[in-house]
């Protein structure tokens, strides 16, 4: 006969028992709801992830960003200074979805047209990524951010020559505009915004009668930008604001891969600064307005790196960093699109470069951004240094192209890109 067991609860214990397991269930109740809400900001923070080039010293590495990279068609404006006096007109820019070349090397198409549809200017852009950050818009909303460096050669595309259109289109087949475009991934609804600048200063930078592939005389006292968005919850207004200094509290030069060369890791900046000589009107040279600085700026990477803006010899006139200032974002409160309420400016200048991974120190011009401001960043793991102070900047010339002009006038070759904050 089979053994039967029964189990026999009293009342005390059966009301213990319903207590424990009811005493359970709100823990692990209480403790599935934490789990939620901690598994928000848990992705938010991660969103898309790291970019993979932080690392060992001069060793291969694969960059991360994500694929395909939106396009774009956005209200901007364009900005004309003369003698550092502006004057704005309202523009629409597409911007096609960058198609990727070799280790953040990307090439999209742009074009610039007036706010009724009709072509102004288009080119080829191309783009040299970074660095990646996260930030939290006006909403609580957390965004991630890549920025690129950018370089083209812009073509008319129409027969009329209305502010941006840079008078020298009328005697050469190309300008040269440089800056920045950035991508801002919303962790939150998945959306994509983008913000963008272009600039071309005055003849004494880009049309210099002996270093130009586009020789001056042309507009020796305009200069000429695009920017965008610029919308009514986010408009761009052109303003005079002089440039931050500071030492650097962190950053880093890469070595921008070819084909057929690997991707290779970053070299950490870790002691540098950047500081403040002259300030005016470069176009024509004066006292007032102050849009144009010039800057010194240097830095040590941690793997042995250096780079150091120099002052070119006469007659060109390039004195360290030539610093450019362009305007502010001024949207305010919830709802305002990317990049907030946000400073800008463009940068360009004649550095001194060691590659650690090569050991040899170049010539090279730089030309990118500096921006501060806009929505709170917020510094990760990898790069707890980051600051909402910011500057971005891809070579162009360098000297192993020999040392005869031209220097400038067209897009050339990246060789290394510089960021760093403060």
């Amino acid at each position: 006969m089979e053994n039967l067991i029964f189990v026999f609860t009293l009342p005390e214990e059966e009301e213990l028992i319903m207590k424990h397991c009811r005493s359970r269930l709100y823990f692990f109740g209480i403790f599935s709801i934490f789990s939620l809400i901690l598994a928000g900001p848990a992705a938010a923070v991660l969103c898309q992830g790291p970019d993979g080039l932080t690392g060992a010293c001069c060793t291969s590495t694969t960059l991360s960003i994500p694929s395909p990279l939106p396009g774009t068609t956005m209200q901007s404006v364009a900005i004309c200074w003369n003698a550092c006096v502006p004057s704005t007109d309202p523009i629409i820019v597409t911007l096609s979805s960058p198609a990727p070349g070799f280790c953040g090397a990307y090439q999209a198409q742009l074009t610039v047209d007036d706010i009724s549809g009709s072509g102004l200017m288009s080119g080829l852009v191309f783009l040299d990524y970074t660095r990646t950050w996260t930030e939290f818009n006006n909403d609580g909303d957390e965004l991630q951010v890549w920025r690129m460096a950018a370089k083209t050669d812009l073509m008319l595309s129409g027969t009329t020559v209305p502010c941006p259109v840079p008078i020298c289109l009328a005697a050469a087949p190309t300008a040269f505009f440089y800056g920045h475009i950035d991508y801002a991934f919303n962790c939150v609804t998945s959306g994509w915004e983008i913000s963008a600048s272009l600039f071309h200063s005055c003849d004494r930078f880009i049309h210099d009668p002996i270093a130009s592939s586009i020789p001056a005389p042309h507009h020796p006292p305009t200069a000429y930008a695009i920017v965008g968005p610029d919308v009514s919850s986010n408009p761009f207004v052109p303003t005079i604001l002089s440039p931050f200094t500071g030492p650097i509290t962190g950053g880093a030069i890469r070595r921008v891969a070819i084909p057929g060369t690997p991707c290779l890791t970053e070299d950490p900046l870790v002691s540098g600064g950047l500081g403040l000589n002259l300030q005016g009107c470069a176009c024509p040279l004066s006292l007032s307005p102050a849009q144009y600085s010039t800057q010194p700026f240097s830095a040590v990477g941690s793997c042995g790196g250096t780079f150091s803006a120099i002052n070119t010899p006469p007659p060109h006139f390039w004195k360290r960093m030539i610093t450019t200032s362009l305007g502010t974002w001024t949207g305010a409160g919830p709802g305002t699109p990317y990049p907030g309420n946000e400073n800008l400016w463009a940068n360009e200048g004649f550095f001194f470069v060691t590659d650690v991974c090569t050991g040899i120190t170049r010539v090279e011009s730089h030309y990118g951004v500096m921006t501060d401001q806009g929505f709170p960043v917020s510094p990760d793991i990898q790069r707890p240094w980051l600051t909402m102070r910011m500057i971005d900047l891809a070579s162009n010339f360098d000297s192993s192209y020999g040392f005869f002009p031209p220097f400038v006038g067209n897009v050339m070759t990246t060789s290394h890109t510089i960021h760093a904050n403060f």
